[in-house]
């Protein structure tokens, strides 16, 4: 993630979720906030802790509803922070999420951020822009904006090994050509694949914040071991303790 060339504050968020031993549902999701620079990053936060809670938290098996509980938890936390203090009125959310599970992915989306697989070297969008037509900066729909409650996007599909899924910020495919996200997804590693499309939105001038999420489908996960790796961002990155 980057806050971009022109941006001061970076409202976007992103959530990699493992539960268990590693064989359970992986979660991976991004939300891109609005209502400036305060509202727009607690939008995306709250809206991404609450969805989080709420899939971890879920003892159904039946794991579309506890996606569907989770963008409900997303919505309904995000209207409360917004009543709460008056200065995050208004303020919304886009979010995208997958739900790796065995044989098969899940997804939810609502907004304008995106999901793309890779699959035989095939890049497809799997999303559909909740914006009008010809304006993609307005959205038809979103969590909060001052809604209590959302309608959100779902789909299943298989997983294959050897899949590739890529959850975008618009800071990162509004700017970056289709098939340049193509070309540069098919970096060997997920790590390098992500930073390359970030890097990519700020080589086209990154009018925007910049997030990019990859994830691969392999065939035998490893097991997690407990602790998570995060990479520390450059200090002109972080947020002022103002902010």
């Amino acid at each position: 993630t980057h806050t971009g060339r022109v941006r001061s504050g970076n409202e976007d968020d992103c959530l990699l979720l493992a539960l268990g031993d590693g064989q359970e549902p992986f979660l991976a999701a991004v939300a891109d906030g609005m209502g400036g620079a305060a509202g727009g990053a607690e939008a995306s936060r709250t809206a991404l802790h609450a969805f989080a809670a709420a899939f971890a938290d879920g003892v159904e098996p039946d794991l579309p509803l506890r996606l569907s509980r989770g963008i409900a938890a997303a919505s309904s936390a995000v209207a409360k922070a917004a009543q709460a203090v008056p200065a995050l009125q208004g303020m919304g959310t886009t979010l995208t999420a997958l739900c790796v599970d065995g044989r098969r992915v899940l997804a939810v989306h609502i907004g304008d951020s995106r999901l793309y697989r890779r699959r035989r070297r095939r890049l497809e969008r799997l999303t559909e822009d909740h914006t009008l037509a010809g304006r993609d900066n307005l959205l038809t729909r979103c969590i909060g904006g001052g809604q209590d409650e959302c309608v959100a996007d779902h789909a299943v599909t298989d997983a294959a090994v050897g899949d590739r899924y890529l959850l975008l910020t618009d800071g990162v495919w509004n700017v970056v050509p289709e098939a340049e996200l193509a070309r540069l997804c098919r970096r060997r590693t997920a790590r390098a694949a992500a930073e390359a499309l970030v890097a990519a939105a700020l080589a086209h001038g990154a009018p925007d914040n910049a997030t990019a999420v990859v994830v691969d489908v392999v065939a035998d996960p490893e097991p997690a071991t407990g602790a998570a790796g995060e990479v520390d961002l450059p200090r002109r990155e972080r947020p002022s303790s103002r902010a």
